[in-house]
C-alpha cells in the first residue's frame, strides 16, 4: 500500500474488465442481441468488477465493427450511426467524449494507450473501452430468412475515426487477393517452405501449435465454441474442416461468425482513489510499441514482419523485461503464421510447452472481428490481480502489417518507470524498413510463394508472389485446372514461370 502512495496522482491504470458471449446453439430461440446490446453488458460488467457507477464515466470509445469496416462483412439490418451514444444509452452513461475507433486488430492496444495519454494529462478521469460482434447472429438471420431491426440514430457529437489508409497495394488485390486468408497464405508456404516443410508436413505444425490454443478455449467461459481439438483433427479435412485457401482449413484461422463483447475501465490512480477503488484491482502499462510495415507484397522476406520485430522487441526494452518475466502471454492468433512469426521474434516455443494465449485464440476462442485484443486485455487483467505478476499482449492487424504489443503489471515500480508526462507517441519509425520494388509489366520470374484459393461455384484460383531477374515483386494468378493441382500437388516456391496479360490479369504459367 505505501508503494500505492508513492504513484503520481495522473498514473493511468485499468481498474475493471468485463467480457459476454452468446452462444446461439445453446438457445431454442436465438435472441438476435445487436452489437451495441453485447457491448453494454460486457460494460455493465466491467463497472461492477470496478465497483463504480456509470455516471462517473466521461469517456466510451467503441472499437469498430467489422459491419463498419468491409464489405463483406456489412449488416443488412443497419446498425448505430454513434456505437458510443447507443451504449451510452443502455448503461445510463453521459459521456462528453464519444469515440468510434479505426480499424485493425491492434485497434484495442492502440486507443488503450491513447486513452492512458489523455488520463495521464488530465483531459479525461474516467474511460470505457469496448468493443462487440454479432455476426453470428446476423448469419444465422440471413440464413434463415429472419428481419432484424439494428438501426439506431444519434445526434451526440462522435469522433469518428473511419478508416482510410490501405494496407494493400492496389496491385494485389487485382491479382486475386481479396481476402485476408488470402494474404496470410502467402506468409505460411513462406515459412513452409523456410521451414523445409511439404504441405502435409507443415498442416501437421500448425495444428500441433494450434492445438493447445484448443485446450484453452475449451476451458474458456467467455469462448465461442469451447471445444478441444487434437492435433490429427485440426490437421486432416473433413465436412466441417474444409480448405479455404492453401495451407489453410476451416479450423487453422479466425472464426469471426461470434457473439462476443469486451470491455475496460481505465482511470488515474488519483480518480480510483476518489471513488475507493481497491488497489487491488489497479493494472498499469509497463511498456507498449506499435508501427506498420510495407506491403506484404514488397517485403525482403515474405514470410515475416521486420515491423513485428522492431515493436515486440520495443515493447520488452520499454518495460526493461523479457519474455521469462511475463507471467502471461497472449500471441495474436488471426492465422498460425502470426503466431509463428511472434514466436520467432520472442524465442518462445511452438509445440505447447508454454502456453501462448490466455483466451484460447482467434480460431477457438473466436475472432471477434477487431476487437478479439480487448478480450485479451480483459483476461490478463482478471489474471494478474492479486499476483507480483506481468503479461504481454500482442496484436496485428492489416496483413501482418499494423503491429502493437503491451506489457501490463500489478508491480507500481515498473509503472513508475513511465514518464507520462513525456510520453507522447509510442509508434516506431519503420520507414526504414526495406521495401522491394513493384514491376508493372513483368513477363518472367520465379515463385517466391503461393495459395490456392478455393472458390464456391468458381474454378479454384492459383496465385503467385515472384520476383523477376531484376529483384523487382509482381504477382500472378491462374484457373488452369492443371496448374492448379499441380500446386495443390506440391509447392511451386522456386519455379520459373512466364507471365500475359488477359482481361486486365497476370496470367502465369510454369516455364517447365
Amino acid at each position: 500500500m505505501q508503494q500505492d502512495r508513492q504513484l503520481s496522482y495522473n498514473t493511468p491504470i485499468i481498474i475493471g474488465a468485463g467480457q459476454y458471449v452468446e452462444r446461439l446453439h445453446t438457445l431454442s430461440e436465438p435472441p438476435f442481441s445487436c452489437p451495441m446490446q453485447l457491448a453494454a453488458t460486457a460494460c455493465q460488467a466491467a463497472i461492477i468488477d470496478a465497483g463504480v457507477t456509470a455516471g462517473e464515466i466521461d469517456t466510451i470509445a467503441v472499437i469498430r465493427l467489422f459491419s463498419d469496416t468491409a464489405k463483406a462483412w456489412a449488416s443488412p439490418f443497419g446498425g448505430s450511426n454513434n456505437p458510443p451514444e447507443s451504449v451510452a444509452q443502455r448503461i445510463g452513461a453521459k459521456p462528453t467524449h464519444r469515440i468510434y475507433s479505426d480499424t485493425g486488430g491492434r485497434e484495442p492496444l492502440a486507443l488503450m494507450v491513447e486513452m492512458f495519454q489523455a488520463i495521464a494529462r488530465g483531459e479525461k478521469q474516467l474511460v470505457l473501452l469496448v468493443g462487440a460482434e454479432a455476426i453470428a447472429s446476423q448469419r444465422f438471420a440471413l440464413r434463415n430468412g429472419f428481419a432484424l431491426g439494428w438501426a439506431e440514430q444519434f445526434d451526440a457529437l462522435l469522433d469518428n475515426r473511419e478508416y482510410r489508409k490501405r494496407f494493400a497495394a492496389k496491385e494485389e488485390v487485382s491479382s486475386g487477393l481479396r481476402l485476408p486468408v488470402h494474404y496470410y497464405a502467402l506468409i505460411e508456404n513462406s515459412q513452409a517452405h523456410r521451414m523445409g516443410h511439404d504441405l502435409q508436413q507443415h498442416r501437421l505444425h500448425m495444428a500441433r501449435m494450434l492445438a493447445p490454443f484448443s485446450q484453452v478455449a475449451a476451458a474458456n467461459p467467455y469462448s465461442q465454441a469451447p471445444v478441444a481439438y487434437t492435433a490429427q483433427e485440426l490437421a486432416e479435412p473433413s465436412p466441417d474442416n474444409y480448405p479455404i485457401s492453401l495451407p489453410y482449413s476451416k479450423r487453422l484461422i479466425a472464426q469471426d461468425s461470434v457473439n462476443q463483447s469486451a470491455a475496460l475501465l481505465l482511470t488515474s490512480v488519483g480518480t480510483a482513489r476518489r471513488l475507493g477503488v481497491d488497489p487491488r484491482q489497479w493494472l498499469f502499462l509497463g511498456g507498449y510499441a506499435a508501427g506498420v510495415d510495407q506491403y506484404l507484397s514488397l517485403r525482403e522476406d515474405p514470410g515475416c514482419s521486420l515491423a513485428m520485430r522492431q515493436v515486440l522487441t520495443a515493447a520488452l526494452e520499454r518495460a526493461e523485461a523479457t519474455c521469462t518475466d511475463m507471467d502471461f502471454i497472449d500471441i495474436y492468433s488471426c492465422f498460425p503464421c502470426a503466431v509463428q512469426a511472434a514466436c520467432d521474434v520472442l524465442d518462445l516455443p511452438t509445440h505447447g510447452s508454454r502456453p501462448l494465449t490466455v483466451t484460447g485464440g482467434l480460431p477457438f476462442f473466436g475472432g471477434p472481428g477487431n476487437n478479439y485484443s480487448m478480450h485479451a486485455l480483459a483476461e490478463v487483467a482478471t489474471r494478474l490481480r492479486g499476483h507480483q505478476a506481468s503479461g504481454l499482449v500482442t496484436a496485428n492487424g492489416g496483413m501482418l502489417s499494423k503491429h502493437a504489443a503491451a506489457v501490463l503489471t500489478t508491480d507500481p515500480a515498473r509503472a513508475r518507470r513511465i514518464d507520462w508526462s513525456r510520453f507522447d507517441d509510442p509508434s516506431l519509425d519503420c520507414t526504414a524498413i526495406p521495401a522491394r520494388a513493384f514491376c508493372h509489366d513483368a513477363h518472367s520470374g520465379n515463385i517466391l510463394s503461393y495459395t490456392v484459393a478455393v472458390q464456391r461455384e468458381r474454378a479454384d484460383l492459383g496465385i503467385v508472389l515472384a520476383e523477376t531477374p531484376a529483384g523487382e515483386r509482381f504477382l500472378a494468378s491462374s484457373i488452369d485446372p492443371a496448374i492448379t493441382a499441380a500446386m495443390l500437388h506440391s509447392s511451386p516456391i522456386g519455379r520459373g514461370i512466364t507471365v500475359h496479360r488477359a482481361a486486365e490479369q497476370r496470367v502465369f504459367r510454369f516455364q517447365d
